[in-house]
């Protein structure tokens, strides 16, 4: 008698199953024009952004000092600095095609040594590059009071 109850249940159950089946095929293949270009539009966009590749790209960039106007620098220092940077193609290349200058701000510095940072904020890139590293991150710089009877630019 069991054996008759399960197949009158599952045979009850049957067109239940059916119209589950038949309204999630309806759903599927309504509109499927829109749901196949909006499938494919998705796996572009998903390609694109996965397939991106950032590009690595280390250029030397002169520095500049801005001086108070009694000191001068004391000693000869290396005025360039390495910048490695990553990015999208046409960024990097923007980026590698100006020369750049890097601009530190001495003016609130005191005669003697003065150590320098020099951090991704102080270059200047193009949006969506990043700066990755500089070589060297520090500079030091020893200042010494302006020989005030010779010209401040036979000095430097």
């Amino acid at each position: 008698m069991r054996d008759s109850d399960e197949i009158t249940k599952t045979r009850k159950g049957l067109p239940k199953f059916l119209k589950i089946v038949h309204f999630w095929r309806e759903r599927l293949i309504e509109n499927g024009s829109y749901k196949l270009v909006a499938l494919f539009v998705t796996l572009i966009l998903w390609v694109t952004i996965l397939g991106r590749r950032d590009f690595m790209l280390s250029k030397d960039i002169d520095v500049d000092f801005l001086l108070p106007k009694n000191l001068i620098i004391a000693e000869t220092i290396d005025r360039r600095v390495s910048v490695k940077v990553s990015g999208p193609r046409i960024a990097i290349k923007k980026f590698a095609q100006n020369p750049g200058t890097i601009t530190l701000d001495l003016a609130r510095s005191h005669s003697g040594g003065n150590r320098i940072v020099i951090t991704s904020k102080n270059i200047e890139v193009p949006f969506g590059v990043k700066v990755v590293s500089v070589t060297p991150d520090i500079i030091n710089v020893s200042l010494v009071r302006a020989n005030p009877n010779v010209d401040l630019k036979d000095q430097q």
